[in-house]
């Protein structure tokens, strides 16, 4: 493997023997100060999905030969936004939790690959959701699944429809005669949340179902909140429906990784030499757009500094929010216009999960069914942080670990409460909705039999100066050339001249500044996928660059 870099000194010393004599005097007595042999120097901010992707490409495809690497984390972890966990000698996942289909997933490929699909200790596989899931209404009430399946196939079949696959779709449901008029909802529609509600009103005028209208629009309510938690935007109104045509989602199961996503996050560091990963490196500074040798400079919290020839930033949107928004900013110069108006447009929301230990093992998985502020059934026990809560299941079929997920508003609410309050407001939503009594704080359970909640842990993903927020979204007034936007490397290149902002004519150093991240990528955004393509696509950005093979 041959990577060429620039040749220009060695062919002007060729030019003269004098030079060239000179030449190896001076790389004889001073090697340390001779910089026509030095590596290009490249730094990774952050050791997540992205960020270690795009260093196992840069050190696997340049033989080590090529680049001067390093991976700064700010973090006294790697993996980012998987964060695997063991939680009452279970493992589970505080972060990052599905791959999103088998059929084509790098991440598949990559947990295939490292032996960690299965496992001989419990972990957080959910094998006892949706198919085999009791719900309960406020009231004190089971919905029976003859009231619950239409609904879901209903807003399923919807979502459906808003990612592209209209067509069959739309001749399912009119055969079905269950909505008429499709056509003219989608074509209206500008917001997610806005085209469900025509949906849903399409639906209920077409069936005519007064008696259940109410309780089935709750339990369509139930299958959004759902969805805000795959997408983290807090309300669904906010969801660009444009946009949702063009996200992309693999065929085949959804499956959770048997030894935990950390792994494949291990497998991927563990080409690295020692050292190229540091720890608790914080950047809070990043000074670009130089024309000097190393044209960026990194400060770090601790005071250090560290120059560059180019920088893969990974860091999460909402520390690119944070980071143009505040008044020491963290790009000097502030990013170009386009860039930081991508930032401020696109959508980045939180999604904490929350697991309590219970004290007895088969509990049912639960939805959650919630009526409207105006309902007479309505129950002002229940915390306003549960109800839209739209799920309590145990994480496998024999746990004593249950799971909720909580998205926007109620996640970051989640964040603030004790486990004392969490507790009791788990409780008594339970007991509100089975019909259960509390008694001491507990919840009577099955054959009188007391449920107690011995342990709470939860996820703080807003809370996390690191993070600020979860993943990222295409908010209404934004679109998916945003995204792209935000995966443009920095300075911008006159392709004609190639000439950048540097005085006298110097040629600009180009790649100085690129970005990698899920929020990076047009059509999977918000996964883990869609970071592993941004840091590869970074990373053969550069070997391009080099003239490198990859």
């Amino acid at each position: 493997m041959f990577c060429q870099s620039n040749l220009s000194p060695f062919i002007h010393l060729l030019r003269s023997p004098s030079l060239i004599l000179s030449f190896f005097i001076e790389a004889y007595t001073q090697p340390t100060e001779t910089t026509m042999l030095k590596k290009p120097r490249v730094v990774i901010i952050g050791a997540g999905m992205a960020g270690l992707t795009a260093a196992n490409k840069l050190y696997t495809h340049s033989n080590n030969t090529t680049f001067d690497l390093s991976v700064f984390e700010g973090g006294s972890r790697i993996g980012g936004r998987i964060n695997t966990f063991e939680f009452s000698s279970e493992r589970i996942e505080m972060g990052a939790t599905w791959i999103h289909g088998i059929g084509g997933s790098p991440v598949y490929k990559i947990a295939e690959e490292a032996g960690s699909l299965v496992s001989d200790e419990p972990w957080e596989c959910m094998d006892s959701t949706a198919d085999k899931a009791r719900t309960f209404a406020e009231g004190g009430f089971e919905v029976d699944p003859s009231v619950v399946e239409p609904v879901s196939g209903l807003f399923n079949a919807l979502m459906e429809l808003a990612q592209g696959k209209k067509k069959e779709k739309e001749k399912k449901i009119t055969q079905n005669d269950v909505v008429s008029g499709l056509g003219s909802i989608y074509e209206n529609a500008t917001s997610v949340g806005s085209f469900l509600k025509s949906g849903f009103d399409a639906y209920r005028d077409a069936t005519g179902n007064g008696g259940n209208g109410s309780l089935e629009e709750a339990i369509f309510t139930m299958f959004s909140n759902t969805q805000r938690t795959y997408t983290s935007a807090d309300d669904l109104w906010t969801l660009d429906y444009a946009a949702e045509s063009e996200y992309q989602m693999f065929p085949g199961e959804e499956i959770t990784i048997a030894k935990g996503y950390v792994s494949v996050i291990h497998h991927l560091a563990s080409v690295l030499p020692h050292g190229v990963i540091q720890l608790n490196r914080t950047v809070t500074k990043i000074e670009w757009e130089s024309c000097e040798e190393c044209p960026v400079r990194l400060h770090f919290s601790d005071g250090s500094v560290v120059f560059a020839d180019h920088v893969i930033v990974t860091v999460s949107l909402g520390v690119l929010k944070a980071g143009i928004e505040s008044d020491d900013e963290l790009f000097s110069p502030p990013l170009p216009e386009f860039k930081s108006d991508a930032i401020k447009r696109l959508g980045y929301g939180v999604v904490n999960k929350l697991f309590v230990e219970v004290s007895e093992r088969n509990f049912p998985s639960l939805q959650l069914v919630f009526g409207r502020e105006d309902s007479d059934s309505r129950f002002v026990k229940i915390p306003w942080w549960m109800r839209r809560t739209a799920t309590i299941a145990p994480i496998h079929s024999n746990s004593k670990v249950l799971l909720s997920w909580f998205a926007g508003k109620e996640a970051i609410e989640l964040e603030k409460l004790t486990d004392e309050e969490i507790i009791d407001g788990v409780l008594t939503t339970i007991s509100c909705l089975t019909g259960k009594q509390v008694k001491n704080g507990y919840v009577n359970g099955n054959d009188n039999e007391v449920l107690r909640i011995t342990k709470v842990l939860k996820s703080k993903w807003g809370g996390d100066p690191l993070f600020r927020g979860s993943y990222s979204y295409v908010a209404v007034g934004s679109s998916g050339d945003d995204l792209d936007a935000l995966a443009e490397p920095l300075p911008k290149i006159n392709k004609k001249s190639g000439q950048g902002k540097c005085h006298d004519q110097t040629k600009v150093h180009e790649l100085q500044v690129m970005f990698a991240g899920e929020a990076t990528h047009r059509t999977h955004y918000s996964t883990t996928h869609g970071a592993y393509y941004s840091g590869m696509r970074e990373a053969n950005r550069l070997l391009k660059h080099y003239k490198c093979d990859f």
